[in-house]
This record gives C-alpha cells, sequence and structure tokens, in this order.
C-alpha cells in the first residue's frame, strides 16, 4: 500500500480510511505499507521500517518543502528507495492511496517489476496539480484546460513555466495514469469527472469508502423546542473547507454554539475576530478519540467550497446519528439527501447556510423528523471484500 502520509503522523481523510482498509487486509493478506515522513532532523530520503499496530511500514524521510511543482510529483530519489522496497517484499499487487509528495513514476516501476497497479481517487490530483479543481483565488475551476493550468502554475510556484510545460506535464500525468490498472473512486462525481477527462471507463470502479462500524457509537437524540443546539465542524481549518462562510453565517445566530475541531495553526490570527462567548476552537483531535467529539456535535456542518469527494467525516456523522448541513456540490450533495438525513445549501452562499442554521435554532424539533442511519455507510469488511477481489481480477 503506498499513500503519501501515514497515522499518527497524518490523519486526513485519505489516510486513517488507508489505515483501516489495511487494518482489514491483513486478515487475510500480508500487507505492507510504503509512506513518507518529515523529520527536518534527519538526513532526506533514509528511511526506517516499524511495526505499527500490527502493519509492517516503511517511512521514507522526505522533510525539503516542495518549492516547484516538478518536486511534488517526481523525484528519483524515493524512486530508488521504492524500486528497492518491491525487490524485498516482492508483492502481488501495489494499491496506491496518493503519490503527491512521492513520485508518479511509482506506477511504472511497480508494472516493471511485474506488479499489477491499483489506485483509489480520493481527489483530482491526476488532473488538476492543485487536487481541488479550484484556482488560488478560491473559485472553482470547471475546465483543467493548458491554459487554467498554467495560470494555477505561475500563482501558485516559482516555476517559470510556458504552455508547452504544462503539456509536457499533462501528458506525463495521462502516461501514469495508462499504467494503472485499476482506478477506484468513491464517489459518482468524481469517477464522471475522469471518465469526461479522458480515462477509460473501463478502468474506473464506483467504491465506496468502508468504514469499522464498531468504534462510532450510534446515539439516540431527541430535541425540545427550547433545546440548544450544538453545530460542529470537524476536519483542516483551511480556506477551500468553507470555514469562513461557517463562522459569518454562525454569527447571526442567538442562543446555539458552534464547535469548530480541527488544528488552526497560524491562523489563529486570522480567525480570532470570531471568538464569542458561543464559538469554540477545540483544537484538532485523535480520531481514535472520535465519539467524544460526536458525543458533543447535534448538527455537523461541511461548507467546503471545493468538489469534495466523499468527506469521511460526514458518513462518520451518520453511524453516530448526527445529521448534517452540507455544500450542494460534488460528493458532498451525493451523501446528504436534503430534507431527509441533512440539509444541502448553495455553495459558499452564507445567507442559505445561516437560513438553515437558523431554522434549526428556533425549531430543534425539525432534527427529529430526520432520518439518519448509519445502514448507508460501507462496512471497511465489505470495502475490503471487494477490494480483494479486485486484486484478484487483475493478477
Amino acid at each position: 500500500m503506498v499513500i503519501h502520509g501515514f497515522p499518527p503522523f497524518y490523519m486526513a481523510g485519505s489516510e486513517v480510511y488507508t489505515y483501516n482498509l489495511c487494518q482489514e487486509l491483513t486478515k487475510n493478506n500480508e500487507v505492507y505499507v510504503f509512506t513518507r515522513i518529515e523529520n527536518p532532523y534527519e538526513d532526506p530520503y533514509t528511511y526506517y521500517d516499524e511495526d505499527y499496530h500490527g502493519l509492517k511500514v516503511r517511512r521514507v524521510n522526505k522533510p525539503l518543502r516542495d518549492y516547484t511543482l516538478t518536486d511534488k510529483y517526481l523525484d528519483p530519489k524515493i524512486d530508488a528507495v521504492f524500486e528497492t522496497f518491491l525487490e524485498e517484499i516482492k508483492p502481488d499487487v501495489v494499491h496506491i492511496g496518493h503519490l503527491s509528495h512521492l513520485s508518479t513514476n511509482l506506477p511504472e516501476i511497480a508494472r516493471k517489476k511485474g506488479c499489477p497497479v491499483i489506485y483509489t481517487l480520493h481527489d483530482f490530483w491526476l488532473k488538476c496539480y492543485r487536487g481541488q479543481l479550484i484556482k488560488p483565488d478560491l473559485q472553482i475551476c470547471s475546465d483543467p484546460s493548458d491554459e487554467n493550468c498554467l495560470d494555477c502554475v505561475k500563482r501558485t510556484f516559482k516555476d517559470k513555466w510556458d504552455i508547452e510545460d504544462v503539456k509536457v506535464y499533462r501528458k506525463h500525468m495521462d502516461a501514469v495514469i495508462s499504467q494503472i490498472d485499476l482506478l477506484l473512486s468513491p464517489s459518482h462525481f468524481l469517477l464522471d469527472f475522469y471518465k469526461n477527462n479522458g480515462v477509460d471507463d473501463k478502468k474506473l470502479v464506483f467504491s465506496k469508502y468502508g468504514f469499522n462500524k464498531s468504534i462510532i457509537l450510534p446515539k439516540k437524540r431527541n430535541y425540545e423546542n427550547d433545546s440548544k443546539i450544538s453545530f460542529g465542524f470537524m476536519g483542516r481549518v483551511i480556506p477551500v473547507k468553507g470555514i469562513k462562510i461557517l463562522l459569518e453565517a454562525f454569527r447571526e445566530l442567538e442562543r446555539s454554539e458552534l464547535h469548530i475541531f480541527g488544528s488552526v495553526g497560524g491562523q489563529k490570527v486570522f480567525l480570532e475576530k470570531y471568538v464569542d462567548e458561543n464559538i469554540f476552537f477545540d483544537g484538532s483531535f485523535d480520531n481514535w478519540e472520535i465519539n467524544k467529539v460526536l458525543e458533543i456535535i447535534d448538527v455537523l456542518v461541511v461548507p467546503s467550497i471545493w468538489y469534495e469527494n466523499s468527506p469521511l467525516v460526514i458518513q462518520e456523522a451518520f453511524m453516530a446519528g448526527i445529521p448534517v448541513i452540507t455544500s450542494d456540490i460534488g460528493g458532498m450533495a451525493e451523501l446528504v439527501e436534503n430534507g431527509i438525513d441533512g440539509f444541502t445549501f448553495d455553495t459558499g452562499n452564507k445567507d442559505a447556510l445561516k437560513s438553515i442554521m437558523k431554522r434549526i435554532e428556533d425549531n430543534p424539533t425539525i432534527l427529529n423528523g430526520l432520518n439518519v442511519s448509519s445502514t448507508k455507510v460501507r462496512s471497511i469488511q465489505d470495502d475490503a471484500a471487494f477490494v480483494q477481489e479486485l486484486y484478484r481480477e487483475v493478477l
């Protein structure tokens, strides 16, 4: 299993999902993980092996910050470490979760070693260097054309690229995709994006994320007319997550609470103006302690302004019996049925979000009529069984 970050050092959605999948796969298979770590106190490209919760993990040190776009996707030194790794473990299949900060040559290296390659898509990275189809000015990119990509590169990296460089880059990424046997997509939106952008639909497989449903405890909640509602946000506190929209919408409510669970980091100075007696920046949390977080939240808000493909937090909320308010685009809109297990709103529209939150604040019993169920969430056992069948298919 190849992934650009892995617990306990990286705990975003793709990393946590990959960890859970590996744990389930290891019950019937021998699983090795190849990942990176950022340790500024050790030499670059040194690596070490460890047993992490029963998983055999090789962590390669890559502490240098990426200053150019090329640094972000091509790395001959990572290639060399990976090739040695494959020679040592001799895997039957290589399953990739993400290649950012590693090297896009890894699929070709695996194929040359006789290993079929499966890739789980977590974003748009194989077709959009930012991975999120969003421009530096936070506007959604509806067309990842050569011209639009060049504009993004010039505004983000110090590369002196022209349109021909972009064409070479995009041709390279298409070659990377050609080395992959199957691409798994957890949302129809993401699958359709790749299909509409030239990927052979025979390679594309819809496969929802699986979850360890024994970890999150469901709780039946009943609300009265005077119940005080606790809205919650879980995730990285960064602009594309729509955090500013959420804070501005919530400030116009009167008697609810808002809990922000996620690392604020250097943005704290910019967000302090939003702090009042009803807004709490609770900091990051260990995913193993997720029940403590979900216990506080009555309604989860996922206001992202980019095409999130299948947010884990939405499905984690459903397992806990918590309704979700989310943006009406991408995989978010696939997961939440408006008026059934939550509400959707016009992406980026502060007033639309405020209207929904205010309606819940004024009439909390609305929540009693929602049908939030964990049955629509796939188990990690079903997920792993399906993935194993795909492994057999490509062998």
